[in-house]
């Protein structure tokens, strides 16, 4: 608890408010256009993939109590789901794929808080996987919907954001509690510094994300598409206005 009453991850998500809602419009403005097609959307879960698997392997590395405390359950251990999706979008040879230099500024930045500060890579397990609890089960059902009807694996499901057989609202609820406790023993200046970066998590992320190519594509096709409707309408009135 806070001085003022707030759960640390209430104050958490006050403190990171605005970058996190110019990531979450930044997501949404990239990724919108890529329910539509299977290799960007495979492009995404490239850069993320390096990202949740290094704090995976992190954990095992480091053994910290408080870290494994906010694994609260196995389901959210995804790194295995990134590798099923990864190989079925961009084929057997995706780890041959080489990383954008904003991926690779990412790891580096996790690599030296994993020798100077590991306590901070929790912050990148708080908001990564929750928001793979939230914003990615929302991409998830829209790609569902509106994703690409010439597809021939339209039966696919994406592991990465399937949670079947867990309770994801519970799921939120263990890891913020968790989040809580583990907050509740650090000292004033430790929240602060895991705060700081917090901010610092959704910067990364932006950068990484902007480093996705392949939207101009699926933009021109989708324009292409819609200026043989609007010449298809405009023959139709064309003929309509000479023959009535």
């Amino acid at each position: 608890m806070t001085e003022n009453g707030d759960l640390f991850t209430t104050r958490m998500r006050k403190a990171t408010r605005k970058i996190h809602n110019i990531s979450d419009a930044l997501v949404n403005a990239k990724f919108a256009l890529s329910l539509r097609d299977e290799e960007v959307w495979g492009g995404g879960l490239f850069i993320f993939y390096h990202i949740f698997g290094f704090l995976e392997d992190a954990k095992e590395r480091l053994r910290m109590p408080d870290f494994d405390k906010l694994f609260v359950n196995k389901a959210l251990y995804r790194k295995k789901a990134f590798e099923d999706d990864l190989t079925h979008y961009l084929g057997e040879n995706w780890r041959s794929i080489p990383k954008a230099m904003a991926l690779e500024n990412y790891i580096e930045h996790l690599q030296e808080l994993e020798r100077s500060s590991p306590q901070l890579l929790m912050a990148y397990v708080y908001h990564l996987y929750l928001g793979l609890l939230s914003g990615g089960q929302i991409l998830a059902k829209k790609r569902r919907v509106f994703g690409d009807e010439n597809s021939k694996t339209v039966t696919y499901t994406d592991k990465v954001t399937d949670f079947t057989g867990t309770d994801i609202s519970q799921l939120k609820k263990d890891f913020r509690q968790a989040m809580n406790e583990i907050a509740d023993k650090m000292s004033e200046e430790e929240k602060e510094a895991f705060i700081e970066e917090s901010n610092q998590v959704f910067v990364m992320n932006n950068l990484i994300v902007n480093s996705v190519g392949g939207q101009n594509k699926v933009l021109y096709n989708l324009l292409y598409k819609f200026s043989a409707v609007v010449l298809v309408v405009a023959s139709v009135i064309a003929a309509y206005r000479i023959y009535k």
